[in-house]
């Protein structure tokens, strides 16, 4: 299918064309993502949903160069990362994408506030400190920026994830299952946090969720049928979500 497209090619944050993975199996190439295109708004946040074993994880995984396309291409912002090389990617990917993982991934014997700036030490560059002070008191996690990870709860440890994602101020944030590991205040609060950040920030969010009510917070979902896109709906609500997933099998 086709899917709508930003009006203006300079606001599109996230381009795929016409990308495909897969993996041999018995000499035969078995299919995770197949031929799917989209272009996303800058700004915009956008929920991929589909049944188990759909390619919603792998299809993150590629348009975040996590993983490399067996074909296709990847554009983030006006630059087509297909093309660049493991150490160029890496360092594209560490100043231009953001990542927050269900496990939340953050380092253990570390404080909150590094942690958060650990993107940009790692570059060899000198924190924002002012950029630092702004992002933890918009997570909510003022006052425990000298917190371990260990010290956190779920829904803290995880806003902490959030502002390590956001705080290089990437093209784009993907979030693989962000609130999947959390009870459902906590997870009400985490999704409220990314649909502001892309709101009132201005950041693209790119999120995986089995869950109709948190794609229901998005601007747009679009649905994986095995590795193809087969559909989207707009300003979609949980009603809506539910009865398209059932269609698919979820």
């Amino acid at each position: 299918m086709t899917i709508q497209q930003p009006d203006v090619a300079t606001r599109t944050a996230v381009r795929l064309i016409d990308l495909h993975k897969s993996y041999a199996h018995d000499a035969l190439p078995v299919y995770a993502v197949r031929g799917v295109s989209f272009a996303l708004a800058r700004g915009s946040f956008t929920a991929v949903m589909g049944p188990s074993g759909s390619g919603k994880s792998t299809l993150l995984s590629c348009a975040a160069g996590l993983d490399t396309p067996t074909r296709g291409q990847v554009v983030i912002g006006d630059r087509d990362i297909s093309t660049l090389s493991p150490d160029a990617l890496t360092r594209f990917r560490r100043d231009h994408i953001g990542f927050v993982f269900q496990a939340y991934n953050l380092v253990d014997h570390l404080p909150v506030i590094d942690n958060i700036t650990l993107p940009v030490v790692l570059a060899g560059r000198e924190p924002d400190v002012a950029r630092l002070d702004e992002l933890v008191e918009v997570v909510g996690l003022g006052g425990m920026g000298r917190r371990l990870p260990g010290e956190l709860s779920g829904g803290q440890a995880q806003r902490a994830a959030i502002a390590r994602a956001l705080f290089t101020r990437p093209d784009v944030v993907f979030a693989d299952e962000p609130t999947g590991a959390l009870d459902s205040r906590t997870a009400d609060h985490v999704l409220e946090l990314l649909r502001s950040t892309a709101r009132e920030l201005g950041q693209t969010v790119v999120l995986v969720t089995h869950d109709p009510k948190v794609a229901a917070a998005a601007d747009r979902v679009l649905f994986l049928g095995d590795g193809v896109l087969v559909d989207q709906l707009d300003d979609p609500t949980a009603e809506q979500i539910n009865t398209r997933m059932l269609g698919l099998g979820r």
